[in-house]
């Protein structure tokens, strides 16, 4: 299932989507989500800005999605319909069309028991043909920084050791082999902006030392990046250090890890 906002939507604010009463995804503008779902029924619904609502929203069925076995499904949000939004299907040359201007959206957690894994199909009987070579496909694995770092500082956590680890088996998982790897630091634009520009590249900077101590084999090497308080997640927090505002900001605070090779 890919479940999608157009790039150009006039509205900034997140919309959440809920299967069957469960988070999701939050889909910024030009976000989607791909996920996997067992056959048969899911209630889908779309909620902009839930949040300020206590998440409310999924209290509301939405809408009952009738699943079969191999199917892919095309949803695209129709904000013209705001607050209740309703998801559109969409043939699949449209949406690869729109997709090319959007990215994933990975910054929160699913909750939602329906949304799986998407698993590779079962290996014919048969010798199959020599397949064709797999393109190298970017794809962007998101870390909370909070739960790597201590606020506003670049000195590893014990727990954050784990996390990274629990990261690099996943992508070793995902990719057969690795073109490279860009790890990009962000910050919440609480303090000074020289501040945050300069944590968001040490923070990086630790984190693909962390990735390079694995010694995965990268043909180009791996990179670090700090973009420091830009490209917000999340708006509307308050910029002053109060503990509302640092919870409000969690998402803001994130280090993207962006892996181009050949996909599994």
């Amino acid at each position: 299932m890919f479940v999608y906002r157009n790039n150009q939507a006039a509205n900034a604010l997140p919309i959440n989507i809920y299967l069957n009463g469960q988070y999701h995804a939050s889909l910024l503008r030009g976000g989607y989500t791909e996920f996997c779902a067992a056959p048969g029924s899911v209630n889908i619904k779309a909620a902009l800005d839930d949040a300020s609502k206590l998440h409310t929203s999924k209290l509301d069925a939405g809408q009952r999605l009738d699943l079969k076995a191999g199917q892919t499904v095309f949803l695209k949000v129709d904000e013209s319909t705001s607050p209740a939004m309703n998801l559109l299907s969409g043939t699949a040359a449209q949406t690869q069309q729109d997709l090319q201007a959007t990215r994933r959206q990975i910054h929160t957690i699913s909750r939602a028991k329906a949304a799986v894994t998407c698993a590779q199909p079962a290996a014919a009987t048969a010798t199959p043909a020599t397949p064709a070579p797999k393109p190298s496909v970017p794809r962007e694995y998101a870390l909370e920084t909070d739960a790597l770092f201590e606020f506003g500082k670049a000195e590893i956590r014990a727990s954050g050791y784990n996390a990274i680890e629990s990261l690099v088996q996943r992508l070793l998982q995902d990719f057969s082999s690795v073109e490279r790897i860009r790890v990009v630091g962000y910050t919440d634009p609480i303090g000074s902006a020289a501040f945050n520009k300069k944590l968001s590249q040490q923070r990086a900077d630790v984190v693909a030392r962390q990735i390079s101590s694995r010694n995965i084999p990268v043909e180009k090497g791996i990179e670090a990046e700090g973009r420091g308080p830009i490209e917000l997640v999340k708006t509307g927090c308050g910029n002053t250090p109060t503990p509302e505002n640092k919870n409000c900001h969690a998402p803001n605070r994130r280090v993207m890890v962006v892996i181009t090779g050949a996909r599994r």
